[in-house]
This record gives C-alpha cells, sequence and structure tokens, in this order.
C-alpha cells in the first residue's frame, strides 16, 4: 500500500515538474514579447516627443 502510494506520488510529481518546466517557459516568450513592446513605445514616445518639438520650429 505504502509503495503503491509513493508511486503515485512520483507519477505526479515528475507531471508537475513537466508542467513547471513548460510553464516556465510560456512566462519567459511572454517576458520578452512585453519588453519588445515596451522598448517599441519607448520609441515611439521619443519620437512623438522630436515631432512636436520640430514642429514647434518650423512656426
Amino acid at each position: 500500500m505504502i509503495e503503491e502510494l509513493h508511486a503515485e506520488i512520483d507519477r505526479w510529481r515528475s507531471d508537475y515538474i513537466h508542467l513547471g518546466r513548460e510553464l516556465g517557459k510560456i512566462i519567459n516568450e511572454q517576458q520578452d514579447i512585453i519588453l519588445k513592446l515596451q522598448n517599441k513605445n519607448r520609441r515611439l514616445k521619443r519620437e512623438n516627443w522630436n515631432l512636436k518639438k520640430t514642429k514647434g520650429r518650423k512656426k
């Protein structure tokens, strides 16, 4: 009985370890996307600011 319980615990543990690794990969991919979008947003804000400043000088 105890050995069966240990075997079942080992199966569950291996399943959860596998699931944790998969979720870790997904989280890393999502973080990469977030960082890319943050950089793009920062660049666009700077570009917008520069356009506003040069627009004022042209008048």
